[in-house]
């Protein structure tokens, strides 16, 4: 499914639709579940969202949510791309919640950019509130495709330095010697078939870290192997015994596996993160929309591993597969839920700390031809 030429009438209708982001996802209380979203955390989910331009509906819109255990939370993410109607309202300078946004949203939207050849168009940011208003926590760039492969070539070579450049000096960062050589040296330790997911950086955290998502692992003992060599601190044959289990389980069967660290100049944090994409989406970006059982065996073995709590699981792959027609002021739009990725979080004894879901929600009008 593309939306490509639709998203200009999407921003207009929404625009038109409501105020605000938050004064949108408040009138769509019966979207979410109170199981996964419940009362505290839909009231959050909300009053992140006020102050934001309803127009990133249009956008895949992310939640991530514990599936365990773990005390309640609601993450929200907004993706926004370079020369639209949202990316304009983080363009103004004077908006707090643009800290670093403008500039990078500037250069990414000019067609011959030589960033927007390496990462894309858009940009991911992670919401948070902060002196009362919603703020950037983070923001995120997204490598296109295999750009940033890990060959060692020096052209991928130069093309990471770029885009870590970039992306650090949009917060009035820059990088030391010993800082690129981490982030380097991460790149560095992947081997043929994987690559670079993502780069984002914490211009409101007091830490300097970069965080890297490296995707492309097929097996425990490929990411096993990954930690080893970049040197994560913590107790690796703990984390590959978890997943070695999912896998001994048939759970990670067309799934590919990606490693979130947080790096600087001291090298890899002791936590990381284990994500786990369905091969079938990751691979080819139309199978985010379609109605299928990608995800079941990897719901039952999180489940038989007591790694998340069957009825959040049920509920998530119930409510993980909605297409919803909503008819609003502005006319009629459809609602899409999908499930994104799964995330274990690690911490350095090697025990799980928290099982999250990560979904996302899109908002588009109906085509007039009427393609699925």
């Amino acid at each position: 499914m593309d939306f490509t030429e639709e998203w200009a009438a999407n921003e207009d209708g929404l625009a038109r639709e409501a105020a605000s982001l938050g004064v949108l996802l408040a009138r769509m209380r019966g979207v979410f579940s109170p199981l996964l979203f419940g009362g505290r955390e839909r009231e959050r989910l909300v009053e992140l969202a006020r102050g934001l331009p309803p127009t990133l509906a249009g956008f895949p819109m992310w939640l991530g949510f514990p599936i365990d255990n773990s005390p309640p939370s609601v993450q929200l993410d907004v993706s926004v791309l370079g020369g639209t109607r949202s990316a304009r309202f983080f363009e103004d300078a004077n908006l707090a919640a643009a800290a670093g946004v403008a500039p990078l949203l500037r250069e990414t939207g000019a067609a011959e950019s030589p960033l927007r050849r390496i990462v894309g168009d858009r940009a991911l940011l992670h919401c948070e509130i902060a002196a009362g208003r919603p703020a950037v926590r983070g923001i995120v760039l997204y490598p296109v495709r295999a750009t940033l492969a890990g060959d060692g070539s020096t052209s991928r070579r130069q093309d990471f330095s770029l885009a870590l450049r970039a992306l650090t000096s949009a917060v009035g960062r820059t990088l030391s010697g010993a800082e690129h050589r981490q982030l380097e040296r991460a790149w560095l330790a992947l081997e043929a078939g994987a690559r670079v997911g993502a780069i984002g950086v914490f211009p409101r955290h007091r830490s300097r870290i970069v965080r890297l998502v490296l995707l492309g692992f097929s097996a425990a003992a490929d990411v096993a192997a990954f930690l080893d060599r970049v040197g994560w601190p913590g107790h690796v044959a703990a984390v590959a015994a978890v997943l070695g289990r999912l896998e001994q389980r048939g759970a990670l069967a067309n799934m590919t596996l990606g490693v979130r660290l947080d790096l600087s100049a001291a090298g890899a944090a002791p936590t990381v993160e284990l994500q786990i994409f369905s091969a079938d989406t990751i691979y080819d970006h139309a199978g985010w929309f379609k109605d299928k059982a990608c995800w079941t065996a990897l719901i039952d073995g999180l489940g038989a591993e007591s790694l998340a709590i069957p009825e959040k699981l049920a509920e998530l792959a119930y409510w993980s597969m909605a297409a919803r027609t909503l008819f609003g002021r502005a006319g009629v739009f459809l609602l899409l839920q999908r499930i994104h990725h799964f995330a274990l979080a690690f911490g350095e004894d090697g025990g799980v700390g928290r099982v999250n879901a990560h979904a996302f929600m899109l908002m588009s009008r109906p085509r007039a031809s009427g393609r699925d």
